[in-house]
């Protein structure tokens, strides 16, 4: 009685003086010490696991896991207060052979044991990650794909330097190397208990692929690709004609993997076409500037999302535990008046239906509701956009709990006369994707093989000999009492007749 008393009392005063806990280290191989380790999809994280001990400690087993977790709060619009969410959507296990164990059990004072380890950063995600209710596959496969490191502080870099990834402080994705140290107490039916634990975050940012445009539909609450407005003479004056401004989606901006230097800077270009149907004989209006401007949007929920998010329900988001978070970052202003304009004429002028999509180029393009005439003026101006190096950003993506998407603002000014006051803009909104590219050093190096004619000849059409195989000991088996039967012709003999009746075929297929 007296030594499970004393055993008792001497487990207490280790757990609350914590002499026995055990130090745990973890070294990540190829480190640049005051850097963020980064890595992408496929990216090998090794690295070393290092236990010491003060006293001689018993333990049960070492656990060494890469995790990936979200994290939401989302304030509440019935009653004050918060609620939120957590998801652990990825967990990899370091498996670690009994030999490596000492044995007995035992961590001895004053010597060091180590656990190397390694984790594959994968593609995607493992299905059960995702099994709430999705209006469609598409929002299966989005939810599958590997969020990126988002709205950690200490992590939001480029890898040498602190930046700001524009994520509020109620959402959160990290990734971890978590390591515990598990002892099992008296009895067969104990359950393991952790004698020490240590973690150290890495920073994910995955690959990312280029996805179809966006259908942008007319009457689009969130995005504006096609505008119309008249051209007035002046304040209380008549009009000059209807300018129409218009813009598709550019192509994505390709953000470089994490410690890839092969490409110094990520931009795209956005084309902003023009058209202008004069009353009259008016001259189209002289153009101004363009500003440039990156819309930031980071939707977070405390439920999962069943569909992709939208600023349309943003009003609708706090009944249901969920928000958005936007900041706009300015890009560029340039001046645009060099910019000429092209005078078209046609014969028979076509209206634009308004049940037309703008997701067409022709449709972008077309005339003015109001176009009557014969005569009209385009233009186009090329917008490039290039990312400020003092911001940090992710690749488009879409979670459970956290979606990042982007926009691109585009304001075009133009000037008429007797309009000295007030200056004029039409201004449209475009999706804009991010993607990342793999690194240099993982692409292909083989380019594709190309058949020739030859090889095809070869492989198809030359002779093979399909007689059955050949019997050592035929004359050891009975003959059968029946007419003796020819066997089959050889392949070689139909070969002439069979290329004959082929080269016509050959001929026109070529």
């Amino acid at each position: 009685m007296a030594a499970s008393i004393i055993t008792r009392g001497s487990s207490s005063l280790e757990s609350l003086t914590g002499r026995s806990r055990p130090k745990v280290q973890i070294d990540l191989a190829n480190q640049t010490e005051g850097l963020v380790s980064s890595y992408t999809t496929k990216d090998h994280i090794e690295g070393t696991v290092t236990i010491r001990v003060d006293h001689d400690t018993r333990f049960e087993d070492v656990e060494i896991t890469f995790e990936g977790t979200a994290r939401t709060s989302v304030e509440r619009a019935a009653y004050p207060g918060r609620t939120g969410a957590y998801q652990t959507f990825l967990k990899l296990r370091q498996p670690i052979d009994d030999a490596a164990y000492p044995t007995p059990r035992i961590l001895e004072s004053g010597r060091s044991y180590q656990f190397p380890f390694t984790f594959v950063v994968p593609e995607r995600l493992l299905p059960h990650v995702c099994t709430h209710s999705k209006t469609n596959a598409h929002v299966e496969r989005s939810h599958t794909l590997l969020p990126p490191t988002l709205g950690d502080p200490m992590l939001a870099s480029n890898g040498k330097t602190l930046l700001d990834d524009m994520v509020p402080e109620m959402c959160q994705i990290s990734y971890m190397i978590r390591v515990v140290v598990n002892r099992k107490p008296a009895g067969e039916t104990a359950a393991r208990k952790p004698l020490a634990s240590a973690g150290k975050k890495v920073r994910i940012i995955p690959t990312v692929d280029e996805e179809p445009p966006l259908n942008v539909f007319d009457g689009d609450d969130v995005y504006c690709t096609r505008k119309e407005k008249d051209v007035k003479r002046g304040l209380m004056r008549g009009k000059l004609g209807r300018l129409v401004v218009a813009a598709s989606q550019p192509k994505p901006v390709q953000l470089t993997a994490p410690q890839d230097e092969t490409k110094e800077s990520v931009g795209t270009v956005a084309t902003i076409h023009l058209r202008f149907d004069p009353v009259g004989n008016e001259a189209p209006p002289r153009l101004g500037s363009v500003w440039s401007r990156l819309r930031v949007s980071t939707y977070y929920a405390a439920v999962p999302w069943e569909d992709y998010p939208s600023a349309l329900s943003a009003t609708m988001w706090a009944q249901a535990g969920k928000s958005v978070y936007t900041e706009t970052v300015p890009l560029s202003t340039l001046c645009v008046a060099s910019a000429q304009w092209t005078k078209h004429s046609v014969s028979s002028p076509v209206r634009r239906s308004s049940l037309e999509s703008t997701s067409s180029s022709e449709s972008l393009t077309g005339p003015s509701a109001s176009f009557s005439g014969s005569t009209y003026y385009t233009a186009s101006v090329v917008v490039p956009v290039s990312l400020p190096a003092s911001k940090a950003f992710v690749p488009t993506f879409h979670s459970c709990l956290v979606s990042r998407m982007y926009a691109l603002d585009l304001s075009i000014s133009y000037h008429t006369p007797n309009a000295n006051i007030l200056t004029p803009t039409a201004s449209l909104r475009v999706p804009l994707q991010l993607t990342c590219q793999p690194k240099a050093d993982t692409r292909p190096k083989y380019g594709v093989h190309e058949i020739t004619l030859e090889e095809v000849d070869a492989e198809f059409f030359s002779p093979r000999n399909v007689a059955p195989p050949s019997i050592t000991s035929y004359e050891a088996f009975p003959r059968a009492q029946s007419n003796h039967i020819a066997p089959p012709p050889e392949y070689t003999a139909l070969r002439a007749p069979l290329l004959a009746s082929e080269q016509p075929r050959r001929v026109a297929a070529g």
